[in-house]
């Protein structure tokens, strides 16, 4: 199962930009439409565009309604009143503005652009593509509406028809972030690799491109493997991030530093965000992430513990907490967090299959055949649910169907380690050691580090009699995993039956020490997590 995939940019990202940018908003609409009216008469819509450049909006609105009582000026009025508005996040009046605007001069592309932005700023992608395409009609070489329009289709994930609406701008878009920005995004989804290639270079050309707009420029170039080009912008910007203190930036570089495996900078990138923002539940999740791929679950559950508290209905923080309390062997815990889990999302695989599994972990056999029954319907071919499967079925002593399940997994993925060892214990517990011991030799062949076929081999030609080899297998498996309490065990059997009695003591006296050592641990453990 395919469980994640690329991020890319969403509409909501790039009417976020847009909101971001309206106070440098496309003033000049109104003057495009004066070319061939006199000064006398436009007056008060100048004067409202200039207001409104340096953010005196009420000022403006209010020269504007007096353009209103000219019939001369009625349409430019309306059209400053929606760009105001625009302006003024009222996107609903601001569209009512450009509508009548455009109702009485249909020519006025400004406002057409600005009806458009309006549109996309409501998440009404139909109409904002109709009213960008309309204003490359009444003017092609319109580089505003074309690269809007171009933006749209890149959020709709449309990157063919994003790069064939910005190729005629691609000197223009190669000056500016977001020009950049959206040049990566296709490129690097159509698999343009030279052209990508080419962009860091005309990043460094921009005149002090700011840290957030780094941050997403260096993402999309971690996507497509330009990891050097990546990094390098990353860590130019780290210090100027970390001087203006703020949290969202903060974490931005975070989620950038994670997905260039750089774990050390993008932890202290999190926790910048966390001291900044200490109710930040995605910095706790990304800090226990970090901690887990360090091999530190207990560290990760310091961080996943406080997530849970903030956010106790967030599924991704009851999956991946429920997933390390397993992890952990701290079953009370994980069981309950991902079956709500499930219960939020009941479509997430990911998250049915680790309640499956957490279920095998707790002997609940039944309900884990059920959620693993429930997975393979919708994937019938997948290696890892025929797999689990299979390995239920064995826990559960329907060998036949084992053997069935665990023969479907191999043949979807031939190289792997678990269908084969599950399918060599099938055939162990049935009594067909000739079959056993070939899977096991099979699985050591390919895998000769997997000290559990060691043992399970070993335990096979030990009650066949052949202690010499038993031995070797078992020392093999002891020497590998020097914690398994079988193994030493299964070692000391062997050497008692060549007459090592001594030896022997020693491997028995080793497996009830691990044994022992293992209970206290597991003691510890379920202290560790306290309730709620």
């Amino acid at each position: 199962m395919r469980w994640f995939g690329p991020r890319f940019r969403t509409v909501r990202h790039y009417a976020g930009r847009l909101r971001q940018g309206l106070s440098r908003h496309k003033l000049l609409l109104a003057f495009v439409a004066l070319l061939n009216t006199g000064f006398a008469q436009v007056n008060h819509i100048e004067a409202a565009a200039r207001l409104l450049s340096h953010g005196q909006t009420e000022n403006a609105e209010a020269e504007a309604r007096q353009g209103l009582q000219n019939p001369a000026t009625r349409a430019l009025a309306l059209a400053m009143l929606g760009t105001i508005r625009l302006q003024e996040t009222k996107y609903k009046e601001s569209t009512e503005f450009l509508t009548q605007a455009l109702a009485i001069n249909p020519h006025l592309v400004g406002a057409r652009t600005s009806l458009g932005d309006a549109y996309l700023l409501q998440g009404k992608i139909g109409p904002a593509r109709a009213s960008f395409q309309e204003v490359l009609k009444l003017d092609p070489g319109n580089v505003n509406a074309r690269f809007d329009l171009a933006k749209l289709e890149a959020s709709q994930r449309n990157f063919r028809q994003s790069l064939n609406m910005a190729s005629r701008i691609v000197p223009q878009l190669a000056t500016s972030e977001e020009g950049i920005l959206l040049l990566a995004a296709d490129y690097g989804a159509l698999g343009k690799t030279e052209e990508l290639k080419a962009l860091p270079g005309k990043w460094r050309q921009l005149d002090a491109p700011s840290a957030e707009a780094s941050v997403e420029f260096a993402n999309l170039l971690a996507l497509y493997r330009m990891t050097a080009e990546a990094k390098e912008i990353l860590d130019s910007i780290e210090e100027k991030i970390a001087a203006e203190a703020s949290a969202p930036l903060s974490f931005k570089l975070g989620q950038a530093y994670l997905t260039l495996e750089v774990l050390d900078h993008a932890e202290e990138a999190f926790k910048t965000a966390l001291s900044l923002n200490p109710d930040c539940v995605a910095c706790d999740l990304n800090l226990g992430a970090i901690a887990e791929r360090q091999g530190n679950t207990e560290k990760a559950l310091a961080y996943l513990i406080p997530a849970k508290q903030h956010d106790p209905d967030n599924p991704e923080v009851l999956f991946q907490f429920g997933r390390v309390c397993l992890e952990r062997n701290l079953l009370d815990d994980a069981t309950p967090a991902l079956a709500r889990a499930v219960e939020l999302k009941p479509d997430h695989d990911p998250y049915v299959y680790v309640l499956g599994s957490a279920n095998v972990a707790r002997g609940n056999l039944t309900k884990a055949a059920s959620l693993f029954s429930g997975l393979l319907q919708k994937h019938p071919q997948d290696a890892v649910l025929n797999y689990a499967m299979g390995a239920v079925y064995y826990l559960m002593g329907k060998y036949t169907e084992a053997e069935l399940s665990l023969k479907k997994s191999l043949q979807a993925q031939p190289d792997q380690v678990a269908a084969p060892y599950y399918l060599g214990l099938t055939y162990d517990a049935v009594g067909q050691d000739d079959q056993a011991v070939a899977v096991f030799r099979g699985l050591l062949k390919a895998h000769p580090q997997h000290a559990p076929s060691y043992v399970k081999l070993g335990g096979i030609l030990l009650r066949q009699h052949q202690y010499a080899e038993a031995q070797q297998d078992l020392e093999r498996a002891v020497s590998l995993d020097p914690g398994s309490v079988e193994a030493h065990h299964q070692l000391g059997m062997a050497l008692l039956r060549l007459g090592r009695t001594a030896d022997s003591d020693e491997q028995f006296a080793e497996s009830r020490k691990l044994e022992a050592e293992r209970r206290a641990q597991s003691d510890m453990r379920l202290r560790l997590v306290l309730p709620d």
